[in-house]
Protein backbone atom coordinates (compact mmCIF):
# COMPACT_ATOMS: atom_id res chain seq x y z
CA UNK A 1 0.00 0.00 0.00
CA UNK A 2 1.23 3.39 -0.66
CA UNK A 3 0.45 6.57 1.52
CA UNK A 4 1.69 10.22 1.86
CA UNK A 5 2.64 10.05 4.77
CA UNK A 6 4.36 6.91 6.54
CA UNK A 7 2.41 5.75 9.80
CA UNK A 8 3.83 7.08 13.00
CA UNK A 9 5.03 5.67 16.15
CA UNK A 10 2.40 7.41 18.34
CA UNK A 11 -0.11 6.21 16.71
CA UNK A 12 -2.33 3.40 17.15
CA UNK A 13 -3.74 0.42 14.81
CA UNK A 14 -7.46 0.25 14.53
CA UNK A 15 -8.53 -1.69 11.42
CA UNK A 16 -7.37 -1.87 8.07
CA UNK A 17 -8.63 -3.93 4.61
CA UNK A 18 -8.82 -3.70 0.35
CA UNK A 19 -11.48 -3.88 -1.76
CA UNK A 20 -11.40 -5.79 -5.02
CA UNK A 21 -13.57 -5.24 -7.71
CA UNK A 22 -15.73 -7.38 -10.37
CA UNK A 23 -17.46 -6.97 -13.44
CA UNK A 24 -19.67 -10.15 -13.78
CA UNK A 25 -17.75 -12.33 -11.43
CA UNK A 26 -14.39 -11.72 -13.23
CA UNK A 27 -12.03 -9.43 -10.99
CA UNK A 28 -10.51 -6.10 -12.71
CA UNK A 29 -7.06 -5.03 -12.20
CA UNK A 30 -7.93 -2.36 -9.55
CA UNK A 31 -8.44 -1.97 -5.85
CA UNK A 32 -8.76 0.18 -2.52
CA UNK A 33 -6.39 -0.56 0.35
CA UNK A 34 -6.94 1.45 3.76
CA UNK A 35 -5.69 1.41 7.33
CA UNK A 36 -7.17 3.03 10.02
CA UNK A 37 -4.94 4.12 13.44
CA UNK A 38 -5.85 6.31 16.12
CA UNK A 39 -3.99 9.32 17.40
CA UNK A 40 -3.46 10.06 21.30
CA UNK A 41 -6.19 12.56 21.17
CA UNK A 42 -8.81 9.96 19.97
CA UNK A 43 -8.82 11.63 16.77
CA UNK A 44 -9.58 8.81 13.58
CA UNK A 45 -6.53 8.90 10.98
CA UNK A 46 -7.36 6.97 7.31
CA UNK A 47 -5.01 6.62 4.67
CA UNK A 48 -6.15 5.39 1.31
CA UNK A 49 -4.64 3.66 -1.73
CA UNK A 50 -7.25 3.87 -4.76
CA UNK A 51 -5.00 2.46 -7.51
CA UNK A 52 -6.63 2.06 -10.53
CA UNK A 53 -3.44 2.51 -12.92
CA UNK A 54 -3.81 -0.77 -14.93
CA UNK A 55 -7.82 -0.08 -15.16
CA UNK A 56 -8.24 3.27 -15.67
CA UNK A 57 -5.32 5.12 -15.78
CA UNK A 58 -5.77 6.56 -12.45
CA UNK A 59 -4.27 6.83 -8.59
CA UNK A 60 -5.58 8.67 -5.90
CA UNK A 61 -3.70 8.83 -2.47
CA UNK A 62 -6.06 10.40 0.24
CA UNK A 63 -5.72 10.77 4.18
CA UNK A 64 -8.44 11.98 6.38
CA UNK A 65 -8.26 13.52 9.88
CA UNK A 66 -11.85 12.99 12.24
CA UNK A 67 -12.50 13.95 15.83
CA UNK A 68 -12.85 11.52 18.22
CA UNK A 69 -16.68 12.14 18.03
CA UNK A 70 -16.62 11.20 14.07
CA UNK A 71 -16.63 14.89 12.54
CA UNK A 72 -14.89 15.39 9.67
CA UNK A 73 -12.14 18.07 9.85
CA UNK A 74 -9.60 17.43 6.98
CA UNK A 75 -8.61 15.38 4.24
CA UNK A 76 -6.19 15.90 1.88
CA UNK A 77 -5.24 13.99 -1.43
CA UNK A 78 -2.87 13.73 -4.59
CA UNK A 79 -4.65 12.61 -7.72
CA UNK A 80 -2.59 10.87 -11.20
CA UNK A 81 -4.59 10.21 -14.46
CA UNK A 82 -1.73 11.22 -17.20
CA UNK A 83 -4.11 9.55 -20.01
CA UNK A 84 -6.89 11.36 -19.18
CA UNK A 85 -7.01 13.78 -22.74
CA UNK A 86 -9.08 16.83 -21.12
CA UNK A 87 -9.42 16.41 -17.62
CA UNK A 88 -7.06 16.82 -14.87
CA UNK A 89 -3.90 14.79 -15.20
CA UNK A 90 -2.66 15.99 -11.76
CA UNK A 91 -3.54 17.28 -8.47
CA UNK A 92 -2.67 17.92 -5.09
CA UNK A 93 -5.20 19.63 -3.11
CA UNK A 94 -5.41 19.65 1.30
CA UNK A 95 -9.37 20.71 2.27
CA UNK A 96 -9.71 21.89 5.84
CA UNK A 97 -13.38 22.46 7.03
CA UNK A 98 -14.15 25.12 9.53
CA UNK A 99 -16.63 27.80 10.42
CA UNK A 100 -19.14 26.85 7.55
CA UNK A 101 -16.97 26.64 4.73
CA UNK A 102 -14.64 24.51 2.86
CA UNK A 103 -10.91 26.08 2.51
CA UNK A 104 -8.97 24.22 -0.30
CA UNK A 105 -5.64 24.73 -1.23
CA UNK A 106 -4.65 23.19 -4.66
CA UNK A 107 -2.16 22.44 -7.15
CA UNK A 108 -3.49 21.63 -10.42
CA UNK A 109 -1.72 19.97 -13.35
CA UNK A 110 1.71 20.90 -11.75
CA UNK A 111 0.47 24.78 -11.64
CA UNK A 112 1.66 27.25 -8.88
CA UNK A 113 -0.72 26.15 -5.82
CA UNK A 114 -4.14 27.82 -5.40
CA UNK A 115 -6.95 28.83 -2.64
CA UNK A 116 -10.93 28.51 -2.70
CA UNK A 117 -13.11 28.74 -0.24
CA UNK A 118 -16.76 27.44 -0.39
CA UNK A 119 -20.07 28.34 1.91
CA UNK A 120 -21.37 25.64 3.46
CA UNK A 121 -24.72 25.21 5.23
CA UNK A 122 -25.14 24.04 8.43
CA UNK A 123 -24.50 20.01 8.80
CA UNK A 124 -23.38 19.77 5.12
CA UNK A 125 -22.60 16.15 4.55
CA UNK A 126 -19.18 15.93 2.69
CA UNK A 127 -19.51 12.42 0.31
CA UNK A 128 -15.78 11.77 -0.36
CA UNK A 129 -16.57 9.11 -3.50
CA UNK A 130 -14.12 6.54 -1.82
CA UNK A 131 -15.65 2.95 -0.46
CA UNK A 132 -13.55 3.46 2.86
CA UNK A 133 -15.75 6.24 3.27
CA UNK A 134 -18.93 5.15 2.09
CA UNK A 135 -19.95 3.31 4.54
CA UNK A 136 -20.07 6.55 7.01
CA UNK A 137 -21.74 8.45 4.70
CA UNK A 138 -24.37 5.84 3.50
CA UNK A 139 -25.51 5.15 7.09
CA UNK A 140 -25.50 8.99 7.70
CA UNK A 141 -28.03 9.46 4.34
CA UNK A 142 -30.09 7.07 5.86
CA UNK A 143 -30.73 8.57 9.21
CA UNK A 144 -31.47 12.31 7.79
CA UNK A 145 -34.63 13.27 6.14
CA UNK A 146 -32.84 16.01 3.88
CA UNK A 147 -30.30 18.79 4.09
CA UNK A 148 -27.59 19.57 1.81
CA UNK A 149 -24.16 16.67 0.64
CA UNK A 150 -21.14 18.04 -1.22
CA UNK A 151 -19.77 15.98 -3.38
CA UNK A 152 -15.55 16.50 -4.04
CA UNK A 153 -14.65 16.26 -7.40
CA UNK A 154 -11.30 15.28 -8.66
CA UNK A 155 -11.27 14.34 -12.63
CA UNK A 156 -12.77 17.46 -14.10
CA UNK A 157 -11.34 21.28 -13.70
CA UNK A 158 -14.77 22.50 -14.46
CA UNK A 159 -16.28 20.77 -11.68
CA UNK A 160 -13.20 21.13 -9.02
CA UNK A 161 -13.61 21.28 -5.61
CA UNK A 162 -17.02 19.88 -5.85
CA UNK A 163 -20.53 19.82 -6.11
CA UNK A 164 -23.20 21.01 -3.83
CA UNK A 165 -26.93 19.71 -4.01
CA UNK A 166 -29.48 18.59 -2.08
CA UNK A 167 -29.49 15.39 0.23
CA UNK A 168 -32.52 13.86 -0.60
CA UNK A 169 -33.97 10.34 0.86
CA UNK A 170 -32.74 7.74 -1.85
CA UNK A 171 -31.90 4.63 0.49
CA UNK A 172 -33.11 2.96 3.40
CA UNK A 173 -32.08 -0.39 5.59
CA UNK A 174 -33.11 -3.49 3.93
CA UNK A 175 -32.25 -5.88 6.90
CA UNK A 176 -29.81 -7.58 8.60
CA UNK A 177 -27.45 -10.30 6.56
CA UNK A 178 -24.08 -12.40 6.44
CA UNK A 179 -21.26 -11.47 4.09
CA UNK A 180 -19.02 -14.44 3.58
CA UNK A 181 -15.65 -13.57 3.44
CA UNK A 182 -13.52 -17.08 2.53
CA UNK A 183 -13.76 -18.91 5.89
CA UNK A 184 -15.36 -15.96 8.02
CA UNK A 185 -18.72 -14.67 7.84
CA UNK A 186 -19.25 -10.62 8.67
CA UNK A 187 -23.14 -9.63 10.03
CA UNK A 188 -23.87 -6.45 8.07
CA UNK A 189 -26.85 -4.05 7.26
CA UNK A 190 -27.86 -3.99 4.14
CA UNK A 191 -28.59 -0.28 2.84
CA UNK A 192 -30.37 -0.46 -0.53
CA UNK A 193 -31.58 2.79 -2.91
CA UNK A 194 -34.84 3.17 -4.11
CA UNK A 195 -34.13 4.74 -7.29
CA UNK A 196 -31.10 2.41 -8.40
CA UNK A 197 -30.22 -1.34 -7.76
CA UNK A 198 -27.48 -0.66 -5.84
CA UNK A 199 -27.23 -1.95 -2.20
CA UNK A 200 -24.33 -1.81 0.57
CA UNK A 201 -23.56 -4.28 3.07
CA UNK A 202 -22.20 -2.50 6.25
CA UNK A 203 -20.74 -3.73 9.32
CA UNK A 204 -20.92 -2.67 13.12
CA UNK A 205 -17.84 -0.20 12.60
CA UNK A 206 -19.23 1.79 9.52
CA UNK A 207 -16.93 -0.19 6.82
CA UNK A 208 -18.39 -1.12 3.51
CA UNK A 209 -18.18 -4.78 3.35
CA UNK A 210 -19.83 -5.50 0.05
CA UNK A 211 -21.42 -3.56 -2.49
CA UNK A 212 -23.42 -4.58 -5.52
CA UNK A 213 -24.58 -2.73 -8.23
CA UNK A 214 -26.43 -3.78 -11.60
CA UNK A 215 -25.87 -1.36 -14.76
CA UNK A 216 -27.25 -2.10 -17.86
CA UNK A 217 -27.27 -5.68 -17.85
CA UNK A 218 -24.31 -5.88 -16.09
CA UNK A 219 -23.21 -7.23 -12.17
CA UNK A 220 -20.45 -4.64 -10.56
CA UNK A 221 -19.40 -6.19 -7.11
CA UNK A 222 -17.24 -4.75 -4.54
CA UNK A 223 -15.66 -7.36 -1.24
CA UNK A 224 -13.80 -6.54 0.85
CA UNK A 225 -10.64 -8.40 1.58
CA UNK A 226 -7.27 -8.64 4.08
CA UNK A 227 -9.74 -6.94 6.92
CA UNK A 228 -7.99 -6.88 9.97
CA UNK A 229 -9.08 -4.96 13.14
CA UNK A 230 -7.22 -4.78 16.37
CA UNK A 231 -7.34 -7.56 18.47
CA UNK A 232 -8.64 -6.11 22.13
CA UNK A 233 -11.26 -4.55 20.45
CA UNK A 234 -12.59 -7.48 18.93
CA UNK A 235 -12.11 -9.74 22.10
CA UNK A 236 -14.69 -6.48 23.48
CA UNK A 237 -16.97 -6.97 20.91
CA UNK A 238 -17.35 -10.61 21.42
CA UNK A 239 -18.74 -10.32 24.97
Amino acid sequence: MRYLHAVQAHEKFLASGCYRFFKDGQRLPKTEAWTLHEHPDGALFMRVDADARRAEGKALLMEVLRSGEGELLRFDLRYENAHFEGGIKTLRASYHLMEGQLRVGYALNGAAREYREVELPASTLIDIPLLALRGRTVLEMAARQGGAVFVPMFEHAQLFPGVLQPLEPRLSLAGEDWVALGSRRIAAQRYRYFDRALSYWIDERGMVIKRVNAFRQQEFVVLISQYAQERRREKALRK
